[in-house]
């Protein structure tokens, strides 16, 4: 498989780079790092609209329900938590193997969006007249997600030597977001599988093993061995424990 060739960077681009990781460098936790690197982008590469959404997953990041803002952003994001983020084109399987690829893509290298992906983008940004739009996607602590939103409203977009600039900056940012505190803990039903979390459901609500076999209609022994696989994936000590970790998540979800 042939590799492409890298885009050359000017002394320029590395500048801009350098400058946005001199600017974060001293953060001391996330919530300190979203906004020195939110001002980092206004001042080193005059992106006027931008978001930094967080969660624990890749598609959980766009339902982040406090990001950070800048720009016309803030004035548009409670339409966004309305529903359009369940559309957000860069939320698709393309753009999660993009930015697999590469840290940091344009709307316009999404080629084949599905249809709900498509009204986002003409529904929405273009609606609010957000021409272009790119994002960042940094690798958090605790194995989380964050996506840096950048918006042009004179559609001036995010490519060539820029775009593979950015990318390298994501790379860079993400190595240094993952010593960070203060990022989204993940789900302990992301770490299940569906009858996992079936079953521990159950086991929250303090039903006991034979209880829970009637239940599911299986065997007490079968039960027990899912509750052992259930702690020891999860990392909670005993019933009560796990207990505890599923209340807090839904108390913390509100």
């Amino acid at each position: 498989m042939q590799r492409r060739p890298r885009t050359a960077l000017s002394s320029a681009e590395y500048d801009a780079i350098f400058a946005v990781l001199d600017d974060c460098a001293d953060a001391t936790d996330l919530p300190d790092f979203k906004l020195r690197l939110m001002d980092a982008l206004h001042a080193r590469y005059r992106f006027p609209n931008t978001t930094f959404l967080t969660g624990p997953t890749f598609r959980g990041a766009f339902r982040d329900p406090s990001p950070v803002t800048t720009g016309r952003i803030p004035g548009i994001i409670d339409e966004y938590h309305s529903g359009w983020y369940l559309d957000d084109m860069f939320s698709t399987r393309e753009s999660f193997a993009a930015l697999g690829r590469t840290r940091a893509i344009s709307h316009s290298a999404l080629r084949s969006l599905p249809s709900e992906a498509v009204d986002y983008l003409e529904g929405f940004l273009y609606r609010h007249r957000l021409r272009s739009a790119s994002v960042l996607h940094l690798s958090l602590a605790n194995n989380a997600h964050a996506m840096v939103g950048i918006f042009d409203d004179e559609g001036k977009e995010v490519v060539g030597e820029r775009l593979a600039g950015l990318s390298l900056l994501a790379r860079q940012l993400s190595v240094f977001a993952q010593t960070l505190p203060g990022g989204p803990q993940r789900s302990w039903r992301s770490r299940l599988t569906p009858r996992q979390r079936e079953l521990g459901e159950l086991v929250a609500d303090g039903n006991t093993n034979d209880e829970i076999a009637a239940v599911l209609q299986i065997q007490p022994d079968t039960v027990k061995k899912h509750v052992s696989q259930i702690l020891a994936t999860t990392g909670a000590r005993n019933r009560v424990e796990f207990a505890k970790m599923v209340l807090t998540e839904k108390l913390t979800a509100g």
